[in-house]
């Protein structure tokens, strides 16, 4: 194999692909990317078995072939080259040379015949999916998705796709993040998969800067596809819970609050809460919201935020972390607030119209 191409398309390609890769494998190969030149093009490809990236850009081929080569140090050469084309050749023994102007690096590499196979999109046309519905409904609430590999089954978000929007639904137990957007769903048909958390982190970098995605299961994956790139994941085998009631649920007590004042109020409160609880007591009473936090190892932190509200008075505790991943995530200036008792989930949602219905359901921490 030997190729020329542009280092700025070659090393956006490279970056793309960084978090796929596994840096610390038993696997040799897995810690490799692929690249294969053919018909004026450089492919690239990783993997970690479960999720896989399958990327390119244009190259002159001078002579077709391919190689593996480690990722997390491909790309650091490639970063540190000089602003001109670059060109690999392949070597015996699965050595590659890199030159660019007065720069030249030998690398080890590995034989493609070792890299595994990995799953394509089928010639059928999938699902159409506006990629700016797509980014809206992940950027709401993978921030919600469990970290808790045991609890496989929460260890990713729900995609729900309708022909007249696309609704994602994550939760780890303590909360959970609801959101609809109304858009045009080519072969929509009421389809809902388990998307694994890694694989939703690198669709919100595929479908960053595109028009549109195509999504298709194929032999046990989810195939995503954008920018003549292609995501595919294995599915997630598990029972997502029930989350139609839970979204439905409401308060009698409404608060409508400034964002922006609420997020700074609790960030400052919290920075005496419990390291371990991470707990911000709500005090809610006429015409006043008062945050509190404490610890018995740092102290006690007080704030009150003036609000609209004449009803009867209530005491709840939620995390703090909880609440201001939501207030980050919101997009509006104002949201609202439900409460119904000190036990009961407190239901947040954006002062907003539009197309989008989101909503974010916390569970109370006790006092």
């Amino acid at each position: 194999m030997e190729i020329v191409v542009r280092k700025n398309d070659l090393l956006r390609e490279l970056h793309l692909v960084q978090g796929i890769v596994e840096r610390k494998n038993s696997i040799p190969i897995l810690s490799n990317v692929l690249a294969e030149a053919k018909d004026g093009e450089l492919r690239i490809s990783a993997t970690d078995l479960d999720v896989s990236l399958r990327c390119g850009c244009p190259a002159q081929v001078v002579t077709p072939g391919a190689i593996t080569l480690g990722a997390k140090k491909l790309f650091e050469i490639v970063r540190a080259l000089p602003e001109s084309d670059v060109q690999i050749k392949v070597l015996p023994d699965a050595w590659a040379q890199i030159v660019c102007e007065r720069t030249s690096f030998k690398m080890a590499g590995l034989p493609r015949e070792d890299f595994p196979a990995l799953p394509e999109g089928k010639a059928s046309k999938g699902v159409e999916i506006p990629a700016a519905a797509l980014r809206e409904v992940i950027a709401r609430t993978a921030f919600a998705i469990t970290a808790e590999d045991a609890r496989y089954y929460l260890a990713g978000a729900l995609l729900v796709l309708e022909k007249d929007g696309v609704a994602m639904i994550a939760t780890d137990g303590h909360r959970l993040a609801y959101v609809h957007r109304k858009a045009e769903i080519k072969g929509g048909d009421g389809q809902k998969v388990l998307v694994p958390r890694k694989a939703i982190h690198e669709l919100s970098r595929l479908v960053d800067q595109q028009e549109s995605a195509v999504f298709q299961q194929v032999e046990g994956h989810l195939v995503f596809q954008a920018g003549g790139r292609t995501l595919a994941s294995k599915t997630i085998e598990g029972q997502f819970p029930a989350y139609e009631k839970v979204v439905a649920i409401t308060g009698d007590k409404v608060l409508t609050l400034h964002r922006e004042s609420l997020a700074t109020a609790i960030r400052r409160v919290s920075l005496l809460s419990s390291e371990r609880s991470r707990a911000v007591r709500i005090g809610l009473s006429s015409g006043k919201l008062d945050l509190q936090a404490s610890s018995p190892d740092l102290g006690e932190a007080k704030e009150s935020i003036s609000v609209p509200y004449k009803g009867a008075s209530l005491d709840i505790a939620f995390n703090a972390q909880y609440l201001v991943e939501f207030l980050a995530a919101a997009g509006t200036d104002e949201v609202t607030l439900e409460l119904k008792d000190a036990e009961s989930q407190g239901l947040l949602k954006p002062v907003a119209g539009g197309d989008t219905d989101y909503r974010y359901v916390v569970m109370p921490m006790r006092l």
